[in-house]
């Protein structure tokens, strides 16, 4: 879990800027789902975003659960 939390939580925006990074590392960066939420968190909080404002970014999450709830399904089977 650390292999995935750590990178995610240093390249995501929450401790310092994900804009810092090089632009190479932009695409990866911005993909991650964790980035998406402090974006949006941030909108709502720091701009008074309403929420049409951060549909897309929901629906990213949603759609990230998703994929990750269904790869977890298939992979790990109590049996």
């Amino acid at each position: 879990m650390n292999a995935v939390m750590m990178p995610m939580w240093l390249l995501s925006g929450s401790f310092f800027s994900a804009d810092r990074f090089p632009h190479a590392m932009q695409p990866l960066v911005q993909a991650l789902p964790l980035t998406v939420a402090n974006n949006a968190l941030r909108a709502g909080h720091d701009e008074g975003a309403s929420f049409a404002a951060v549909a897309w970014p929901l629906a990213i999450l949603v759609a990230w659960t998703v994929v990750c709830f269904a790869l977890a399904l298939r992979w790990f089977r109590w049996e």
